[in-house]
């Protein structure tokens, strides 16, 4: 790409990522210290800590965020760590690797919708037990879902982390010589789970340590998924302060700020405090991975890990293939384990609501994508010109630090602050405010993706395609941009997975008036229609699942298909 002025362009796209995330903050913070010009609050106090602190609500909320938020995290590395130990490189769990895409496809809120199906009382899992087993002809009293204490969520954003986090350690085992490693240990008799805890995991964990930050941050801050499995008296933390700024008390939404940015503190703790306790963890532990023992009792730890991550990953998939199934049920009975009758008309009735909200949720998520790309490819090429005037190839640029502070940020932290300026500038309700909030959530991970391919390109090719004839930007597009196909693709299918994904934003900036799959669906999940909820969660995960495998085909077959297209333009073409 043929740039100009990469320092000049350089600090335009910074100072476009940081605005809006400061203007947030600013509308968060000064609210929760009463400055609220909207309602008259033109003096600075204290008064909304005060009012937050004699909530009984919110310690009971801040409990259960912490309990949710750091114990689903460990549960989740626990899991991928055991999971990769036990099957790394061995040719079965190539099959496993496969699963994993079409679990991170698939938006939160439908995990949680198929989670719901299948732990509730009347689900799935309590009828192929009953009535031969468990004797129960009714749905049992019992609370396994939107549980107290929060288990049924831990439960659900295990479910969803642990292959994230799974995925994350398979890439980065690439920068390790771990084969070698691993064939030099079982040499000297070391067994499989001792030569991971001994070697393998202590040199993973740095390489993953960003990622980890960044999965609790999102178990402290998530709303969709506490919507639609967390406990409801008290709620977490994050969807305690939704209901604060929703509140009609306009009052209200000055104690919701200060509880943002109490929010915002204690993720900043958290991680502090994990760093912290993974460093005295490391120190403790030194002795016992270099005494030269083959083996230890920790090696059960792993070893029980590796079927609990089993039993994860089969329910995720149970959880999704029950969506399909509610929404083709007609009559379905308890204890019956499948449905008696089945139809069509679920979805027949529900056709228009869900072509409406098809139509808007792919319109967001297409147009956030394409915007997204093409700033990653901008940046990518900016950073990629700076690297080579400074000759230095490590150097990290301002991109690589401000692409992490949308998805570090809690949403509840910020977006309330950012509603505040677009109602000031008239864009509150806009499909044009919807794709901007989603765009600062997509361009993170759609930079990530290309970030790595992006930079490892030969410009050698390049150079040489110049050279027999100088056309800079028809090269980089048929030359450069054709050969990281497969990359752009990849891209675009999880900048779209995550468009698709978004709840707050779209419920935010749109203000109820553009309703999407997830919004729709996470407002319905409590309804008790399950055949539409279903019907909207199935439709949810069908996309970002459908658009995974067209990015995996295409670039295989690109080609192919164009040689032949060309070649029947020019049968189809007159003399």
């Amino acid at each position: 790409m043929p740039l100009k002025h990469t320092k000049w362009i350089t600090v335009l796209i910074a100072a476009i990522m940081t605005l809006p995330i400061f203007i947030g903050l600013i509308g968060t913070l000064l609210p929760a210290f009463q400055y609220f010009p909207p309602i008259g609050e033109y003096h600075f106090s204290t008064q909304p800590w005060q009012n937050m602190f004699a909530e009984s609500e919110f310690y009971s909320s801040l409990k259960l965020t912490l309990i949710t938020g750091v114990g689903a995290p460990l549960l989740a590395l626990w899991l991928a760590f055991s999971l990769l130990a036990w099957g790394y490189q061995r040719p079965f769990f190539r099959k496993i690797e496969t699963l994993l895409s079409p679990i991170l496809a698939v938006p939160h809120a439908a995990i949680a919708i198929g989670l719901l199906f299948l732990l509730s009382p009347s689900g799935w899992l309590v009828r192929i037990f009953s009535p031969w087993l468990s004797g129960f002809v009714r749905p049992p009293n019992w609370i396994t879902v939107q549980d107290p204490y929060g288990l049924s969520l831990i439960f659900a954003l295990v479910v969803k982390e642990m292959p994230y986090l799974l995925f994350v350690m398979l890439a980065a085992m690439k920068s390790l010589q771990a084969r070698e490693t691993i064939h030099a240990c079982q040499a000297l008799g070391y067994g499989r789970f001792a030569l991971w805890r001994k070697v393998l995991i202590p040199q993973l964990y740095p390489i993953i340590r960003l990622p980890i930050f960044i999965v609790v941050a999102f178990s402290l801050t998530v709303v969709d998924l506490a919507l639609v499995i967390g406990p409801n008296t008290p709620s977490t933390l994050a969807v305690t302060l939704y209901r604060w700024f929703n509140n009609p008390d306009l009052a209200m939404r000055l104690m919701g700020s200060a509880g943002a940015v109490f929010l915002m503190i204690t993720i900043i703790l958290v991680l502090g405090g994990w760093e912290f306790c993974h460093r005295c963890l490391s120190k403790l532990t030194r002795y016992e991975r270099s005494n030269g023992r083959r083996c230890g009792a920790t090696d059960n730890l792993l070893g029980s890990g590796v079927i609990l991550g089993l039993i994860t990953l089969v329910s995720a998939f149970i959880a999704l293939m029950l969506l399909p199934v509610w929404s083709l049920a007609k009559r379905w009975r308890f204890p019956d384990a499948l449905p008696s009758k089945w139809t069509w008309d679920n979805i027949e009735r529900a056709t228009p609501l869900l072509i409406e909200l098809t139509s808007n949720t792919l319109s967001i998520a297409l147009i956030a994508t394409i915007m997204a790309c093409a700033a990653s490819l901008l940046m990518l090429e900016t950073k990629r010109k700076s690297m080579e005037e400074s000759n230095k190839p490590t150097e990290q640029h301002a991109f690589d630090w401000l692409i992490y502070v949308p998805i570090l940020l809690p949403q509840i932290g910020f977006l309330f602050g950012l509603h505040v300026l677009l109602i000031y500038l008239d864009l509150n309700g806009s499909f044009c405010a919807i794709i901007a909030l989603h765009l600062m959530y997509v361009l993170p991970y759609v930079y990530l993706t290309l970030k790595g391919p992006y930079l490892a390109y030969n410009e050698n090719y390049l150079l040489q395609a110049n050279r027999l004839r100088y056309r800079p930007w028809h090269h980089y597009v048929s030359v450069k941009l054709a050969m990281l196909k497969p990359s752009l693709f990849t891209a675009f299918a999880m900048g779209f997975s995550v468009s698709i994904a978004q709840y707050l934003p779209t419920l935010i900036a749109g203000e109820g008036r553009h309703s999407t799959l997830t919004t729709e669906a996470v407002a319905r999940a409590a309804s008790g229609d399950r055949k539409q909820v279903g019907s909207m969660a199935l439709l949810q995960a069908f996309f970002p699942v459908i658009v995974f495998w067209l990015a995996q085909i295409i670039p295989a077959r690109w080609t192919k298909w164009r040689l032949a297209m060309k070649t029947l333009f020019k049968k189809g073409s007159p003399c």
